[in-house]
């Protein structure tokens, strides 16, 4: 009985840290258990920015151009692709990790009260970096290698098309307080302590900047949120001096509203969708960008 105690009381400790050890894992390579520890952090989960939101016209900031219906579905996804840079010998190594979003532009510009979309195809790169480092803590749980710094997900058009439209900055405020910035999509942040903290029933302000290498029409584009928001997961995000803009026509795009504590959304995403792409439903012609971090919830 004190064997089987003592036997249960090991399972239950390997079982609590997260790994579970075979004999063949002890075989693995360095980039083996990089990749594998890589791919059960829920930090370096880039998800798909699919889902609902808001959509007609006739609310403030969208005009009687933007489609009656939309949203995106996503349908397939390419491999997770990492790539190593550096010696991993040194204890120490940056990756690069890649995957490819396929989806559905699902869009109806007729206002009749039908809901009757077609389809633009989506072709995405989503793009994040971390640094991995080797430490004491635990060296049997993916050999000894943890996860330490992180980029944000980047996601860039992989069609072939030209991109036109991009995310400059992203900045977020909780309750009037700077908790969390970003202007380059290769900045690195601490897993413990760089990361957003957003905790429920908080009010929080998110400004976006954006920028169209071509413009054609008036709105240029327009601008989300995503994140752990009220109701549906992404809302559109304003120049007007609403919803929390503070300064109208200074090109911050913004969105203001109490932390959604139920939400399964809990990350942070700027998302940007060229303003050609919401004129019509026949045109291959989907161009939109994105920056997303993963947030941390105290409550």
């Amino acid at each position: 009985m004190k064997k089987l105690t003592i036997a249960a009381i090991l399972i239950a400790a390997i079982l609590f840290s997260g790994c579970i050890f075979t004999p063949e894992e002890e075989e693995l390579t360095d980039r083996e258990h990089i990749r594998n520890l890589l791919t059960t952090r829920s930090e370096m989960d880039m998800g798909s920015l699919d889902g609902q939101g808001e959509a007609g016209s006739g609310e403030a900031g969208k005009d009687t151009y933007y489609p009656e219906y939309w949203w995106r579905e996503r349908t397939a996804e390419g491999s997770f692709d990492v790539e190593f840079h550096g010696d991993l010998s040194t204890g120490i190594c940056t990756v690069t990790v890649t995957r490819t979003l396929y989806g559905n532009f699902n869009i109806d510009v007729v206002h009749d009260g039908i809901l009757d979309p077609s389809i633009k195809p989506i072709n995405i790169q989503r793009t994040r970096r971390a640094i991995v480092e080797r430490t004491e803590h635990n060296p049997e749980c993916h050999g000894g290698w943890e996860l330490t710094h992180i980029t944000l997900a980047e996601y860039t058009l992989n069609s072939g098309l030209t991109q036109e439209v991009f995310i400059t900055k992203m900045t977020l405020y909780v309750e009037d307080e700077l908790v969390w910035e970003c202007d380059s999509p290769d900045t690195f942040y601490a897993v413990d302590g760089g990361l957003p903290v957003m905790e429920p029933g908080l009010l929080a302000r998110f400004e976006v900047e954006v920028e169209h290498t071509n413009p054609q029409y008036d709105p240029e584009f327009y601008v989300y949120v995503h994140g752990p928001c009220p109701i549906w997961p992404r809302h559109f995000m304003n120049d007007f001096g609403l919803w929390g803009d503070v300064t109208e026509g200074d090109g911050i795009y913004t969105y203001e509203w109490y932390i959604e504590g139920s939400s399964e959304h809990w990350y942070i995403a700027a998302d940007v969708i060229d303003a050609d792409t919401m004129l019509d439903e026949d045109e291959d012609d989907y161009d939109s960008s994105a920056w997303k971090i993963a947030a941390r919830k105290e409550n």
